[in-house]
Parts: structure tokens; sequence; C-alpha cells
């Protein structure tokens, strides 16, 4: 495919590994192009506050806000102007100002891909007047799509950055971790403070019988009560960097996907990482998974729709391990061949076509 742009930014933090998917779909659509996590000028002090202002009142976190994302757009503005590109993805909404979206789109093709609802981000109420702005606006959830349409705004597709195989990917057997971190099913991430927790923690019960276990913050201890056996498979992790991450995936075999409050129809890119590891994902059923995702795909989809029923489907996976291994592959290729970095940059390029 020819190259479409001449520089192409993209705005995301660069520790995740969306970072990496979406710098190089970039590179497929332009002769040039860089990452820039604005957060790497941000003093850490400033980062604190804005990640807790939202638990203060209006006020507080109104005058705060007008400080902090007039301080953060100034930079990313500046970044702009010196390396001047003529295309700019932006993960979310970066701390970006609609103000500042008109400024890029005097001089700019401007994209945004969702990776959280703008409908239920706490952290940025200027996402969705942002996306106003936006030439085109990708989403792995055509219910957040269907949000945006239904309140006029219609330049949207649903999208799937595929798999980081640079972060993500099967390793040799010398490269893994020590055994004592061999796990049948594994679980990282997150707990929620609200009823969100409890899902998690109740989907997690559900496999207190097998090699489980659970890394992920100290919000998990507040469930421990309601479930008590899963307090001996848990423990307490702060971030863990891919490199890490993907070796823990690669030593065991079955991963639990579930939905967060944000993803209504869509996935959880927990999914992507799991395949790109080699381990299965046992995916909590949302519709796109099914219609979009794996659309025309052959495999068994392992879609969790009953978690009554979750213990007995990593029993079967676990004791059908050639199964287990084919439909992880399945799934995997499906990805590979239908979400590559050429097929997303022609579809973002015809996207912007039609758009004309």
């Amino acid at each position: 495919m020819a190259k479409s742009f001449q520089r192409a930014l993209l705005l995301c933090p660069g520790k995740y590994s969306l970072y990496n998917s979406l710098l190089a779909i970039l590179s497929v659509l332009s002769e040039e192009c860089k990452g820039y996590d604005v957060r790497e000028d941000i003093n850490n002090y400033d980062l604190k506050i804005h990640s807790q202002i939202y638990r203060f009142p209006y006020k507080i976190r109104n005058a705060w806000e007008k400080y902090f994302l007039q301080k953060v757009n100034r930079i990313i503005l500046s970044e702009i102007n010196m390396y001047n590109p003529d295309f700019i993805m932006v993960y979310n909404s970066e701390f970006l100002l609609p103000e500042t979206c008109l400024e890029i789109k005097k001089r700019a093709i401007l994209i945004f891909f969702m990776g959280d609802s703008p409908f239920y981000t706490s952290l940025n109420n200027f996402f969705l007047p942002c996306l106003n702005n936006a030439d085109l606006i990708l989403s792995p959830d055509t219910f957040w799509l269907e949000q945006l349409n239904t309140i006029g705004i219609k330049n949207t597709f649903f999208f799937c950055p595929g798999i980081d195989k640079g972060s993500y990917n099967v390793l040799n057997y010398s490269n893994l971790i020590p055994s004592d971190t061999i796990t049948d099913i594994l679980y990282v991430g997150t707990c929620y403070v609200d009823s969100w927790g409890y899902k998690k923690a109740l989907l997690m019960n559900q496999f207190i019988s097998f090699n489980f276990k659970l890394y992920g913050n100290s919000m998990w201890k507040r469930w421990f009560s309601f479930f008590p056996e899963l307090e001996e498979h848990y423990k307490e992790s702060k971030y863990i960097p891919t490199q890490s991450l993907n070796k823990l995936y690669n030593n065991t075999k079955l991963i639990p996907v579930d939905g967060n409050p944000g993803i209504v129809f869509g996935f959880h890119f927990r999914l992507l990482e799991a395949l790109g590891s080699g381990a299965l994902p046992l995916i909590e059923y949302r519709r796109d998974v099914e219609e979009k995702l794996f659309k025309g795909c052959y495999a068994k989809l392992p879609l969790l729709d009953d978690y009554t029923k979750a213990s007995s489907m990593a029993e079967y996976y676990l004791k059908n391990e050639s199964e287990r291994k084919g439909i992880t592959e399945e799934l995997r290729n499906h990805i590979e061949k239908n979400y590559n970095n050429e097929i997303n940059a022609q579809r973002i390029l015809e996207l912007l076509i039609r758009k004309e």
C-alpha cells in the first residue's frame, strides 16, 4: 500500500501495548511516524492530583481542570508544532480540549481511537466535545458508536487494532519465568470498590478449585468477606510491565476476560493479549465478539454467558488440551488475517476517502 501521509503522530500512553499496535498501523499509512506520551512532560505531582480530582467538589475540580488541561494542551501543541504532522491519531482524549482539536484540524487529519467510552470516563469532561472535531472515530464497542450516532456524530467505525506481536507472543520454554508461577488459569487486573468489584470477584471465585492465581490491586481485598477462598489465590500487585505479563500469560492455559463497566457490546483488549501469548481466553459474552470481531471464524468461541458455567467450561478445556490449543490458534489466526497492520491501515484510508 502506498504511503498516504508525510508524518503521523500518535498521542497515547506509552506503557500500553496498544501504543505499539496503533503506531504500527500509522507506519503503514505514513512516510514517517512517532508516538508521544505527554505524561513524560508532566510532573508526577500534577498527574497524581488529576487522577483523584474527580472526587472533589465541582468548584475545586473545575478550577484544577482549567489550570491543568490548559497547561497540558500547551505542551501537546508545542510537540505538534515541532513535529508538524499531517495525520494525528489520539487514544481516548489524551487530555485534549475542544479548542486544541480545532487548532489541530487546521493542519492535520484528526482521528480518535476510543479505548473507553466517552460517556463513562471521569477524568476528562471534554472527551465527548472533542469527538465533534474528529475526521474519524474508531471503537471496539458498537454500543459506544450507536450512542455517538444518536447525538449526531456519524463518522464512526468498529475497529480492532490487532495483536501487538512485539509485546504478546509465544515464548520458548527457556525464556519463561520460574515454574512456581505456572498456572492453569490466570487473571491479572484491577478490581472496583462498587458492585462491579463484586461482579469481578464472583467470576474469579468460580476458579478456586483449579491451579488459579489472581494478581491485582488492593481493592480485591474488599470482597474476600464474600469469597474467603479467593484470598488464597490472590497476590497484591501494582502495574506489571508488558514483558513480565507476557511471560505470565505464556505460563498459563486459560485467561478469563470479563466485561468492565464501560464495555456494553464490545471486547476487552485482554482477549488479544491472551491470544498473542498462546492462552485461550474465556470470554464473557458480548455481542460484538461474536457478530463483529470473530465474524466468519469457524472456531468454537469460548463465550461465557453464565457465571455458574465458568468452572465446567474451564474444566473442559483443561481436560482437552489439543482442542484448547487448536481453538487458540484458530482465533489468533483469524485476528492476524483480518486485523493486521496493512488491512487496518487500508480500512482507515478507505473510511477517510468515503467521508470526503
